[in-house]
């Protein structure tokens, strides 16, 4: 079992490295080795037929997400993630966003995002970045990688009319409010009982295989910040059980974050839809006993050993 830490950072030399993309094919030759397998993966894309509001180009999106895509396809990417927030507003703007990945070509993985859930009520079962993956929650393994995907916005005051579930998540709310916790925020979700049982059942799984895991999620968890899932301690405390997560990714926080716990890498994604012009997205190569992330435009590049 893990030594399970009380939420703090661990100081780890050379966990976290940032590199020069270009000197990529130079880092290549010298280690003479190649990745095991590699993905692209995007966060809050956020387009929406809106008018800029503060940092946030809603329309600017489009071009930076074919830009992301066409990168990716020349990478020649095993799939891509995208983390949730696809759109900002109104379920029309997903047939534009949706039109590009589709024509790409590529195999994509997604997770839902809180503004993925500002459409008309009778969509929001139906989300399209969901592609039938319902309750929301699923895992896929490749390459002896186990890749889980949680729905954080399961519990919720926004992505249902469930009565009891809003009943839940404004319960949760006061309680972290009662606390003085800082991710008090109606625009975060949390997940169920049952989503963290799934969770602890395939972490366990993966273990007891030797695969290594990788977890997806629009929320944070680590470290603490306003935007974390509304239940993340719940969600660390079962990660803190195994060795054998690689890292976390996930976006919402356009900011972008890096937080190591138990010696998991937590990365926050920087949002495309923030800044006119310049894009954020990544590349991650994933090798033997380190991840690379190679960034482009606002997305930094860094080495997390594992």
């Amino acid at each position: 079992m893990r030594l399970l830490i009380a939420f703090s950072t661990i100081p780890v030399i050379l966990m976290n490295m940032s590199f020069d993309p270009n000197s990529e094919e130079k880092l290549y030759a010298e280690q003479n080795q190649k990745p095991l397998f590699t993905f692209g993966i995007v966060a809050d894309v956020q387009y929406a037929e809106s008018e800029t509001a503060g940092t946030r180009f809603y329309r600017s999106s489009l071009n930076k997400l074919r830009e992301a895509v066409s990168a990716f396809h020349e990478d020649s990417v095993d799939f891509v993630i995208t983390l949730g927030d696809l759109i900002d507003n109104d379920y029309d703007s997903y047939k534009p966003v949706l039109n590009i990945l589709d024509s790409s070509g590529l195999k994509f993985y997604h997770v839902t995002g809180n503004h993925d859930y500002s459409v008309d009520a009778r969509y929001k079962r139906k989300l399209p970045s969901e592609y039938g993956a319902r309750p929301g929650y699923y895992s896929v393994l490749f390459n002896n990688f186990r890749l889980i995907f949680l729905n954080g916005n399961e519990i919720s005051t926004y992505s249902s009319k469930n009565r009891a579930i809003i009943k839940q998540a404004n319960a949760l709310l006061d309680a972290l409010k009662k606390r003085g916790e800082p991710n008090v925020m109606e625009w975060n979700g949390g997940v169920s009982d049952k989503q963290l049982l799934w969770l602890d059942n395939q972490m366990n799984e993966a273990n007891v295989k030797n695969e290594k895991v990788f977890i997806f999620c629009h929320f944070p968890v680590f470290p603490e910040n306003v935007h974390n899932l509304l239940n993340y301690k719940d969600v660390l405390i079962v990660l803190g059980k195994y060795q054998n997560t690689v890292a976390w990714f996930n976006g919402h926080n356009h900011a972008g974050n890096y937080g190591n716990f138990n010696m998991t890498h937590f990365v926050t994604l920087k949002g495309m839809v923030e800044t006119e012009s310049q894009n954020s997205f990544a590349r991650i190569d994933v090798y033997g006993d380190k991840i690379w992330i190679v960034g482009s435009g606002r997305e930094k590049s860094q080495i997390l050993a594992y």
